[in-house]
């Protein structure tokens, strides 16, 4: 009877089973079919998309894209499309399947300009590719190829060939004069062979590459041949180059590379280099230099003139000693030193990161090292009080003799106070006292900015700013590398002057009595001293739970502000509670 369920879970009845319905559904829409309305599509657009379709073969249809008996076929009653309303078919993306072979059929497609053969199972591909010669961007990673066609298209400008079998570079490479991107890494080359005249960018890595000699190239940016085992790199007259990788191989030596005057970054780092000299003529244009985990056991004098030099990592290596004219480098705001056996830094500096480090350099240089370090000291003998107690009280006092401004620079004092004074500017004298001054009490007064040369009192531990109108503080206050306690209470503030957040030393950061509206707890989550911030009385409408997280803090102090959560009952417990609160509010990962 029809319905009837068989013991074993079939169908009975009449007619063929349903097995034949599904087979013929499954044909239907297996990879290797490309339905009517896609290449109707195609047809409209220039685009055909048949990526990760299990296909093993590509279909015949897809091969006649350009062939206008093609449209006659697709197109029936309901259709009305034209064939001057098609686009030759530009772009094919066939990635991501079973491909196995590519037929010489593939000529058809001369309107190519990129075509996707990813991630596939290509053992070769036809000579008929050079035919395509409108293709820009051809795309061959991942599959199983050793060779190619003798020649290639000559509009070629980008090739990946990465994730494939090549023992060898294919010579059709050499004779693409239009190529500006070649990736063929992760293949088995032992040797490059020569490069396209106007390749830009080369990426060799992850293959058995034991030499690299590029030279005389105009064209070329950015070369990348990280995990080979070099052995020998010379690399010379390459106007156009910024970036140089060969980490990862077994390099003992670099020869010194020449004429590459736009050299930006040169990363050399997990060799066995014990010399580094060979970045000396290329110092102008860097900005990074990576040559961590190496045998390197002295800095060239050179690399403290590199004015642009923004990361150095000479991390595992064999140094002794740094050049204090580190410390001097402006721009250099990643220093990267563990793992060397440092005789003279303590591993609590280097621990703290690149400020605290340039901070111990800054104290080795000698005094002429430094710009203008100090006046001339008079001469004159030094007060007996002022010697003893090293500081100068000027509270209230509308002048100063220029007596006592002399005592101060022979006494060498460490505080200076000068509040309740009617100053509108810090006077010069006070900014002579770099060579010693630790603690500058500013407060009550009405200065509304301070002048750039505060970033030579390069000893200044505290610095009191409160009740003054200031709204902003200079860039060069982050020059302030030993700066602990910083009070800018009662000022004109919106929000947290930016260059506090690269001060590493700063414990305690009073900034209440301001107008501050919103803080950005990432940026102070960089302050991983900070153990007391003083945000109260302030517009700050939303509190970031992200606020607990600062490494260190154990003082937060938020009243008078307008958020209305944590509640006022959760302030009045005090820091420990409202951190503590705050930190159960921070979203999970």
């Amino acid at each position: 009877m029809v319905g009837l369920m068989s013991r074993r879970g079939g169908i009975r009845g009449r007619g063929r089973p349903f097995g034949h319905h599904n087979k013929a559904k499954a044909a239907a829409e297996s990879g290797n079919n490309v339905s009517k309305k896609l290449l109707l599509n195609a047809l409209k657009s220039g685009t055909l998309n048949l990526q990760n379709r299990e296909m093993t073969v590509i279909p015949d249809d897809v091969y006649k894209l350009n062939d206008p008996e093609l449209l006659q076929n697709l197109v029936g009653a309901d259709d009305d499309l034209k064939w001057w309303e098609t686009e030759p078919i530009a772009k094919l993306y066939l990635c991501s399947n079973k491909i196995t072979t590519i037929t010489p059929a593939i000529a058809g497609l001369n309107s190519l300009t990129l075509l996707d053969l990813r991630d596939n199972q290509l053992e070769t591909v036809p000579e008929e590719l050079s035919q395509l010669e409108v293709l820009v961007r051809l795309e061959l990673s991942h599959n199983k190829l050793t060779t190619l066609p003798s020649t290639l298209g000559p509009a070629l400008q980008q090739i990946s060939l990465n994730n494939n079998n090549f023992e060898i570079m294919p010579p059709a490479i050499s004779s693409l004069r239009s190529l500006q991107t070649l990736d063929i890494r992760e293949n088995r080359l032992t040797t490059l062979g020569e490069l396209p005249c106007c390749l830009q960018s080369l990426v060799v890595d992850d293959n058995k590459l034991s030499a690299l000699h590029i030279e005389n190239h105009q064209s070329l940016a950015a070369i990348t041949a990280t995990n080979n085992v070099l052995t020998s790199c010379r690399i010379g007259n390459l106007p156009q180059l910024k970036v140089l990788s060969v980490r990862v191989n077994k390099l003992e030596y670099l020869e010194p590379i020449l004429n590459c005057p736009e050299l930006g970054e040169i990363l050399v780092g997990k060799n066995f280099i014990n010399n580094i000299d060979f970045v000396v003529p290329c110092g102008a244009a860097l900005t990074v230099l990576d040559c961590s985990d190496n045998k390197v056991t002295v800095l060239p004098e050179a690399i403290t003139s590199m004015s642009k030099l923004k990361r150095l990592d000479v991390s595992n290596n064999s140094l002794n000693i740094l050049p204090p004219q580190l410390a001097l480098m402006d721009n250099l705001f990643s220093l990267s030193v563990e793992g060397n056996p440092l005789r003279t830094m303590r591993r609590e500096i280097i621990a703290k990161g690149t400020n605290a480090i340039k901070d111990y350099l800054k104290l080795k240089l000698q005094p002429d090292s430094l710009e203008e370090a100090g006046p001339t000291i008079p001469d004159i003998k030094p007060d007996e009080i002022m010697m003893q107690t090293k500081t100068l009280e000027l509270d209230r006092k509308t002048t100063v003799p220029n007596e006592l401004w002399d005592q101060a620079v022979v006494c060498s004092i460490v505080r200076l106070s000068m509040q309740y004074c009617g100053l509108t500017v810090i006077p010069e004298q006070a900014l002579n006292l770099r060579g010693s001054l630790q603690e500058l009490e500013l407060g009550s007064n009405n200065l509304h900015q301070l002048p750039p040369e505060i970033g030579k009192l390069v000893k200044l531990r505290k610095l009191n700013l409160l009740n003054n109108n200031l709204k902003e503080l200079p860039e060069e206050i982050s020059s302030l590398v030993a700066l602990e306690d910083v009070n800018l209470g009662q000022n004109k503030f919106e929000h947290i002057p930016e260059c506090l957040y690269s001060l590493p030393g700063i414990c305690n950061l009073i900034i209440s009595n301001n107008q501050i509206r919103t803080v950005e707890p990432a940026k102070l989550i960089t302050m991983t001293s900070l153990v007391c911030l003083d945000l109260e009385n302030n517009n700050i409408g939303r509190l970031p739970p992200e606020l607990s997280l600062i490494p260190n803090i154990r003082t937060l102090l938020v009243m008078g502000n307008t958020f209305k959560i944590p509640r006022a009952d959760v302030l009045a417990k005090g820091s420990a509670e409202v951190i503590a609160w705050l930190k159960n509010k921070v979203p999970q990962p």
